[in-house]
């Protein structure tokens, strides 16, 4: 063997190693990815569960009885979906706000029976903040939102559109609640043309920046034309309420709120949609 040919073999035989290391990396890291997005999806659906929850129990805390069934199909619904997190549990563990997510789901479980309307409103605003920062520190662990650029192009943006939703979310459970009472306390009133003027100020500015991508305008401009007269609508039922003359159906303020916070899902199921894998077959539970 020729004394050259030796240390050649060695030094292919390192690069072989070094990328089969490196691919093996690169494909942990994208299952992990996977992982992460799958558990984005399940949170997603149960944040939008928990937010109907709070703005049906508001509701109907308040005097509006016609929402009784529909709380409890979102009660079960939403038992569903926690039995649904137990497969991801093993991360999911190590997030605090996961944490305070499910003792404070427990406390609104007591508090349905023995608590005031205002106190049952509080804890879903804490639980939802927790379950939102959850979603959020899986995004940002795996490079899925605009934090920093991270996310490629305006995929990223889902984020701010689960945002909106909160925003969105507490103004109906508030409305609903206001619209069911004859009576309604000032606070109320003032913290809803708070949320209302959020809204203006926050909630249409994603939804232009969305259009304005080009990779994204032909896939989201339908989407984002809806969305924006959803918001366009709810805002006129919020100022109709806020007014002292003019009456307001709870039912009917929770159909028109729901019909824009499901605007601002659809396009963020959309925009979660294009981060998938093209090819099925990774395993989204925790081994």
């Amino acid at each position: 063997m020729s004394p050259l040919l030796l240390p050649a073999l060695l030094v292919l035989l390192l690069a072989l190693l070094w990328h089969a290391s490196r691919v093996r990396r690169r494909r942990a890291l994208q299952q992990e990815r996977d992982r992460g997005l799958q558990q984005i999806l399940l949170l997603r659906t149960l944040l939008e569960h928990m937010q109907h929850h709070r703005g049906l129990s508001f509701g109907l805390m308040s005097g509006e009885e016609s929402l009784a069934s529909q709380r409890w199909t979102t009660y079960q619904q939403v038992g569903q979906l926690l039995k649904q997190a137990q497969a991801h549990q093993a991360s999911l563990f190590w997030y605090a706000s996961w944490h305070h997510m499910q003792s404070l789901w427990e406390d609104i479980e007591v508090g349905l029976e023995v608590a005031s309307p205002e106190q049952v409103l509080t804890l879903h605003n804490r639980l939802i903040a927790h379950l939102l920062d959850t979603i959020g520190a899986i995004a940002e662990r795996n490079d899925l939102v605009r934090f920093g650029q991270l996310a490629a192009n305006g995929d990223g943006h889902w984020f701010e559109l689960l945002q909106n939703t909160e925003l969105l979310g507490r103004a109906r459970a508030i409305g609903t609640g206001i619209a069911a009472r004859r009576q309604n306390t000032a606070m109320q009133r003032e913290e809803l043309l708070r949320l209302a003027q959020r809204i203006r100020q926050e909630a249409y500015l994603v939804l232009v920046r969305l259009h304005a991508e080009p990779a994204l305008r032909p896939t989201v401009a339908s989407a984002v034309r809806e969305a924006e007269e959803a918001l366009d609508r709810y805002l006129v039922d919020i100022d109709n309420l806020l007014q002292s003359d003019r009456r307001l159906h709870s039912s009917a303020f929770f159909t028109v709120a729901t019909q824009a916070i499901g605007a601002q899902y659809a396009l963020a199921d959309m925009l979660l949609e294009r981060m998938q894998p093209d090819s099925a077959g990774v395993d989204a539970t925790d081994p």
